[in-house]
């Protein structure tokens, strides 16, 4: 992977990171008024977090929001990915944003958990610092 790719890789994980730290700030505040809020960030966690791991392994991939394809991708590549549910993520990237759908508790910490889940995941399946390693002993090979 060139170093330009790896720049994308980790500029998706860094805004995972800052969703997934806005949904944490926000749940922390035990306040109904952001739970849709929280679950759009969680969306946004994941998507940018599938995002990563599909560009990291050099997947192509249109402009979309649609978790589920975006999974089904990454199940193409690795088979764990099978063990997240994404479905009831497919409201929270638009209707639950715009509609006046509002999110339970239950939902919350749901959406909550799996986004956790998910940007761990791809963060250890993510190294760096490995294809930096890689790259340079490559360069000095050449």
């Amino acid at each position: 992977m060139n170093d330009e790719k790896l720049e994308k890789v980790m500029t998706l994980i860094n805004k995972a990171n800052k969703d997934f730290a806005a949904s944490k700030n926000l749940i922390e505040t035990d306040c109904e008024y952001y739970w849709d809020i929280i679950c759009f960030h969680c969306q946004q966690c994941v998507e940018k977090s599938l995002k990563a791991f599909l560009m990291y392994n050099e997947t192509d991939f249109p402009k979309t929001h649609d978790l589920i394809f975006l999974l089904n991708l990454c199940l193409k590549s690795d088979s764990d990915f099978k063990n997240f549910d994404l479905l009831e993520f497919a409201n929270y990237g638009v209707e639950i944003r715009y509609d006046d759908i509002p999110a339970t508790l239950d939902e919350t910490k749901n959406a909550f958990e799996t986004a956790k889940t998910v940007m761990d995941y791809v963060k250890s399946y993510i190294d760096p610092e490995s294809d930096l390693k890689r790259k340079s002993m490559s360069d000095e090979n050449d």
